[in-house]
């Protein structure tokens, strides 16, 4: 894999797939050419884990470009999905093909990753409130043992 920089972020290629980047303060959509498979998976994941950082709001993999995935390509995004999660990210899939978002829906049914229609609609929600880490939560159990 190389890396090229360009004016809105850098695009790390594979000879199977694209990441091109642009960040902003607010978001960063990270664009997807070519095919996400058992070969360009590991590249995928590693390049989404590289973009998420402690703070950021909101990240937008555009899969508009993306002509192929595989079950595989699927574990990646969800994958990234849950760093994300563990970060207080929102991580948003956009603009999927038909045939991706069947395989999407087809191979990781209800893991509640969420896809838009298109790119402007990912970018229109607004982040959810804080994720809390998990033992901050209060717990339910009250005793009445006592």
């Amino acid at each position: 894999m190389s890396t090229t920089y360009t004016t809105q972020g850098h695009t790390d290629i594979h000879p199977r797939v694209v990441l091109s980047v642009a960040r902003r303060p607010s978001y960063t959509v990270a664009a997807l050419h070519g095919e996400l498979d058992l070969v360009t998976a590991p590249a995928l994941r590693d390049g989404l884990l590289a973009l998420l950082h402690p703070g950021q709001k909101i990240l937008v993999v555009d899969l508009s470009h993306v002509w192929f995935c595989d079950a595989a390509g699927t574990s990646a995004l969800i994958s990234a999905w849950h760093r994300a999660l563990a970060l207080g990210v929102s991580m948003r899939l956009a603009a999927p093909r038909s045939k991706v978002a069947r395989v999407l829906d087809d191979t990781a049914p209800g893991h509640g990753l969420q896809t838009y229609p298109t790119l402007p609609r990912a970018l229109q929600q607004p982040p959810p409130p804080a994720l809390e880490p998990a033992g901050a939560r209060p717990t339910a159990m009250a005793s009445s043992y006592e």
